[in-house]
C-alpha cells in the first residue's frame, strides 16, 4: 500500500458526501457491536444548507485515501456560538474514523489542527459530532456492548491514536446501567415524599397532540438547566426543533414526565426506547420497505431504554424535584415487562449532583466516553 494522502472535500458534492457517509461501513464491517446509523439521518446532520447548527459554526471536512480508497475522515469545527458563550478559542474535531494505521490518524488530525490554528483557535477538543448537544466522545471501555440510541461507538484503538499525538483527557462522560426493576432507595423515596407535600407538585406526561408547545417547554428548560455545565452551548430554538423533529416518531409519551410546581412546569425527564436494537437489524443503513417495517414494529424488539436528559429550571433546584422525576419515570419504565435495563447517559464525571443519586439507585458507571484536548 502507498502512503496515505488527504484531500479536502465538499459535503455539498453528492460523491464526496457519499464517500464521507459510507466510510464507517468499511471500518466496522467485522465488528459485531457496531450499530449502523440511518444514512439519511447522517446526511441531514451534515447538510450545511439546511441544518441550523451551521448557522453558528463553520466546518471543513477531509477524506484520507490509500491507493484511491477512502481509509479515514475528519471534520474541523469552528463553533462560533460555543466560543462566544464560553469566551474561548477552542476548535473541535469530529466525525473521526480511521483504519488501524497511525499514519492515517496523524494525517487526519494534523490537517484539522492546522486548519483550526489558522482560524485563530488555541486548542482543539474532540471528538464532537458536531458538538456536546449531539453525539460526542470516544468510547474508552466496554467495547463488547452495542451503544444505545444517540451514543457513540468506536474501535478500541482510537483513544491510543489520538493520545500518541499529544491529546489528553479533558472530560469523561459516564453512562450508568441499572436493572429496570430495581427498588428505588428509601432515601430517594423519602425526599420525594417530602418534596411532594411541601411544594404542591403535580405531574403530566408528554402530549403528542400539542407537540410544538411541548418542544417550547423543553427548550426553555434545556437551555436553563445546563448553562453552567462544562462544555455546554445553548441551542437556538431552530436548532432544538430540528434536532427534535425525529423524536416525535420514536418517543413514548409515557416515558416523558414533566413536574409542575404550583401549576408551573419546573422540570422534565426524557427517556427513549433503545431504537439502536432495531437499527442493528438494518445493516445497510438505508430506509428500505423492510427497514421501515422493522421500525414500525420496533416495540417488540427492544428491551432497554435510555434516560437521555433531565433538567430543572434554576429557580426550582435544591427542593428535591429530581427525586420525583426519577420516581415517576421508573414507575413508567417498569410498566413495560419487556424493559430489562436502563441506561442513564451521559453524565459529566464531575457532576456529583447527578452521579450520587444514580449510584444510590444501584447504577454502575459501565461505560466512559472521553473528550480529548490538545493545545495548538
Amino acid at each position: 500500500m502507498s502512503a496515505p494522502s488527504i484531500r479536502e472535500i465538499n459535503l455539498d458534492n453528492k460523491k464526496d458526501l457519499k464517500n464521507f457517509v459510507n466510510l464507517p461501513w468499511s471500518i466496522y464491517k467485522n465488528d459485531p457491536h457496531w450499530v449502523p446509523p440511518l444514512k439519511m439521518a447522517v446526511k441531514d446532520l451534515l447538510n450545511q444548507k439546511k441544518h441550523p447548527f451551521y448557522k453558528t459554526a463553520t466546518v471543513k471536512a477531509w477524506l484520507a485515501e490509500m491507493d484511491g480508497v477512502a481509509v479515514g475522515r475528519i471534520m474541523a469545527i469552528n463553533n462560533h456560538a460555543f466560543n462566544k458563550f464560553q469566551n474561548s478559542k477552542i476548535g473541535f474535531f469530529g466525525f473521526f474514523e480511521s483504519i488501524q494505521n497511525d499514519q492515517v490518524a496523524r494525517l487526519l488530525l494534523k490537517t484539522a489542527e492546522a486548519s483550526l490554528k489558522a482560524e485563530g483557535m488555541t486548542s482543539v477538543q474532540g471528538p464532537m459530532n458536531p458538538g456536546t448537544n449531539y453525539e460526542c466522545g470516544f468510547l474508552v471501555d466496554r467495547f463488547d456492548d452495542a451503544p444505545q440510541i444517540m451514543m457513540t461507538y468506536n474501535p478500541s484503538y482510537y483513544p491510543t491514536q489520538v493520545e500518541q499525538l499529544g491529546y489528553t483527557k479533558t472530560m469523561d462522560l459516564l453512562a450508568y446501567n441499572v436493572d429496570a426493576h430495581f427498588t428505588m432507595p428509601k432515601i430517594i423515596m423519602d425526599i420525594a415524599e417530602r418534596t411532594e407535600k411541601k411544594s404542591k407538585v403535580t405531574y403530566r406526561t408528554l402530549n403528542l397532540k400539542n407537540w410544538n408547545n411541548e418542544l417550547d417547554t423543553m427548550f426553555e428548560i434545556y437551555n436553563s438547566a445546563w448553562e453552567a455545565n462544562w462544555g455546554f452551548v445553548p441551542m437556538t430554538k431552530e436548532e432544538f426543533y430540528h434536532t427534535a423533529k425525529d423524536l416525535k416518531s420514536i418517543v413514548d409519551p409515557e416515558l416523558v414526565h414533566f413536574a409542575l410546581v404550583d401549576g408551573v412546569v419546573a422540570g422534565f425527564i426524557l427517556t427513549l426506547p433503545d431504537l439502536n436494537q432495531v437499527f442493528k437489524l438494518i445493516p445497510s443503513g438505508n430506509l428500505s420497505p423492510s427497514a421501515i417495517y422493522k421500525i414500525l414494529t420496533a416495540k417488540k424488539r427492544m428491551n432497554r431504554v435510555r434516560v437521555i436528559t433531565m433538567g430543572i429550571k434554576k429557580e426550582f433546584r435544591k427542593i428535591g424535584l429530581e427525586t420525583l422525576l426519577y420516581k415517576h419515570n421508573h414507575i413508567a419504565i417498569k410498566k413495560n415487562p419487556l424493559n430489562k435495563n436502563i441506561e442513564m447517559s451521559w453524565i459529566l464525571e464531575n457532576n456529583l449532583e447527578m452521579n450520587k443519586p444514580l449510584i444510590r439507585m444501584g447504577g454502575e458507571a459501565y461505560k466512559r466516553y472521553r473528550i480529548y484536548e490538545k493545545a495548538i
